[in-house]
């Protein structure tokens, strides 16, 4: 059996997007022949924290990596060298992930994979400096896409790792629409969804300007919005200065997501930057028309449910091209494009196979 140790390098949690990357891929691995444990910055679910130890494995939480690095390093050293991995996974989004490479190296990891999930970063100037000695100490390289694996590795080969999912559980369910939308008090409205952390990449601040110009043209229109985040406060104030209270729901982060997707008629996405969003892949498979900006990669687009528009267009802009869109029968299209998301190479179960197989593959076995 390989025993890989997962490095998050931000916060763990339901919800958040690589969180969810992360563990759909240990729910769905072979555990007779992979064990994974986990070094995340903070665990915020119990119930996720719950689940990774009745499995069996292990999960420290080291909250110091940004304010102590060495301090970091020195702990992840310990917990290579104490478990005698075979691999060391670790997720982030910039070379700061030399930390972990490194970390690994000198606690005798032969094989140390970093993994892509953006094309950005929040730490510009660090990312330059520890350019060097991130590629210097991993061994293969992974990424979520192929523009957030051109961001990290610069030129240098990766391989990529579709961000899977379980499409049967997001596929189209009028029976569970019905259900929800009496749930939210939603028969009869046009609703635009989003799911994503409240944060400045998520744009969520231009999303409700788009949504106020939507609700000129029709009062039958809600907005929901799935998630939570730093971002929660000023948004509520937003909406309540633009008079949408009783027009826009915060649901908070939500385990429903599969049923909320069925409550919404378009799912809208003005992201600032984004590596491949595992929301617009569920949202496919739920039949669901996608309007999101232009920066998203094209990678995503597996149906042709979805639209690009650039945000240099104003809200007003979006908000017709939105309004005038004429609205697909989810029901008709909905087995064509849940084979069209698996065909396409998102399948969780095969995709978590390829992955497997790529340890193997890494370490000679």
């Amino acid at each position: 059996m390989l025993k890989v140790l997962v490095i998050c390098t931000v916060n763990f949690g339901f919800g958040d997007g690589i969180s969810n990357v992360i563990m759909s891929y240990y729910n769905s691995i072979d555990k007779s022949k992979v064990h994974m444990d986990f070094v995340v910055k903070r665990c915020t679910d119990d119930k996720l924290r719950q689940e990774i130890i009745d499995n069996g494995s292990k999960l420290y939480e080291l909250n110091y990596r940004l304010k102590s690095p060495l301090k970091y390093m020195k702990k992840v050293t310990e917990i290579v060298k104490l478990g005698d991995y075979n691999i060391v996974h670790a997720h982030g989004n910039s070379c700061t992930l030399a930390i972990e490479m490194l970390a690994s190296k000198i606690g005798g990891v032969k094989v140390r994979i970093p993994h892509s999930h953006n094309t950005t970063t929040n730490y510009k100037i660090v990312h330059k400096l520890l350019r060097k000695t991130f590629d210097k100490n991993y061994t293969n390289g992974f990424a979520c896409g192929v523009r957030a694996g051109e961001w990290l590795y610069n030129g240098k080969s990766f391989t990529v790792i579709n961000n899977g999912i379980d499409v049967n559980k997001f596929k189209y369910n009028d029976d569970h629409r019905k259900k929800y939308r009496k749930k939210y008090g939603l028969v009869g409205c046009k609703v635009v969804g989003n799911v994503g952390a409240f944060n400045y990449q998520k744009n969520h601040e231009f999303l409700i300007d788009v949504f106020s110009e939507l609700y000129k043209y029709d009062k039958s229109y809600r907005l929901l919005l799935v998630g939570d985040g730093v971002l929660r406060t000023d948004l509520e104030n937003k909406v309540n200065s633009l008079g949408l209270n009783n027009a826009v729901i915060f649901t908070g982060k939500s385990r429903e997501v599969p049923n909320l997707m069925q409550v919404m008629d378009v799912i809208v996405m003005p992201s600032r930057f984004e590596g491949l969003p595992l929301t617009l892949l569920e949202a496919q498979s739920a039949s669901l028309q996608c309007f999101v900006s232009d920066v998203i990669t094209e990678e995503v687009r597996v149906t042709e449910l979805i639209e690009y528009i650039s945000l240099e267009k104003t809200a007003e802009e979006w908000a017709k091209l939105i309004n005038d869109t004429v609205k697909v029968n989810r029901e008709i299209i909905n087995e064509k494009n849940a084979f069209q998301v698996t065909d396409s190479g998102y399948n969780i179960e095969e995709n978590a196979k390829t992955l497997q197989s790529l340890y193997y593959k890494f370490t000679n076995n």
